[in-house]
């Protein structure tokens, strides 16, 4: 089966209560112990550490170390019940608020269009690990690049290993992996992945420079969403059927290759 990745959003929120999550994501316990090494950066070198770590303003740092504290560890699906949790978990794929989740409007999707996000669908995170898009999340700030030393593992890299690859690749016997993440996430993924996995990778460009497509951070994640939801309404099951998106951007044959497909802006000149 095929299976898409993509990354987190910075913004999170409390989804509202008529989606209510469906499990938990597949590392309880790895998440847990990268949310004690915050704690212990916290009590051992106060917030100045956590915001060096975070890379955020002094205003962001308040609402941060507020999500940190309110952070509940979820071990267990029937944890989800306790009252506590329960107000600040919420689905993941409604959790997450930045321009590619607001493309994608996924609460306006319907149901069969949402089955196919929780069987296709994998959003990695650097405090989860990946997370399908019913998992229960709750409002946090790590990235995937945050250099976080833990036990004797030297980043977040590092600790999570293979284990997401192996995760996304044995979900449905995955035989393509679909790409849509940036390059701070797909690194976590995409190298460990079998050879016998076939990687498809999206490229988005804006215009093309010396005969090469030039991308823009928030026109990809806009355009990484639109073709999320275009694969949910489609139902796509065959990686080969992605040329035939057209949502705001072209297919490009020309300059695809057999791993990377590569889509222009319809509004530009080339």
């Amino acid at each position: 089966m095929l299976q898409a990745i993509i990354s987190p959003a910075k913004q999170m929120k409390r989804a509202q209560d008529a989606f209510e999550p469906q499990g938990i994501p597949p590392f309880p316990r790895e998440t847990e112990r990268l949310h004690n090494a915050l704690l212990d950066i916290e009590r051992i070198e106060g917030a100045h550490g956590l915001q060096n770590l975070w890379g955020v303003s002094d205003r962001l740092l308040v609402s941060c170390l507020d999500a940190l504290r309110a952070f509940t560890p979820v071990t267990d699906a029937d944890n989800l019940c306790i009252p506590d949790i329960a107000r600040h978990a919420s689905p993941a794929i409604m959790s997450y608020h930045g321009i590619q989740y607001q493309s994608m409007a996924p609460s306006v999707m319907r149901a069969s269009e949402l089955r196919w996000l929780q069987s296709h669908l994998w959003i990695l995170s650097g405090l989860y690990g990946c997370v399908r898009p019913f998992d229960a999340v709750m409002p946090y700030r790590l990235e995937m690049g945050a250099k976080l030393a833990i036990d004797d593992k030297r980043d977040l890299y590092a600790f999570w290993g293979d284990r997401l690859a192996h995760a996304i690749a044995s979900s449905g016997n995955a035989a393509t992996v679909v790409n849509l993440a940036s390059v701070e996430y797909a690194r976590a993924v995409l190298p460990h992945l079998d050879s016998e996995v076939t990687v498809i990778t999206c490229i988005f460009g804006e215009e093309l420079r010396h005969g090469k497509p030039v991308q823009r951070a928030n026109a990809s994640k806009k355009a990484r969403g639109s073709m999320v939801r275009w694969m949910a309404e489609h139902a796509i099951e065959d990686f080969r059927q992605l040329p035939a998106f057209d949502i705001g951007y072209r297919y490009a044959p020309e300059l695809s290759s057999e791993d990377t497909l590569i889509f222009l802006n319809n509004a530009a000149s080339f």
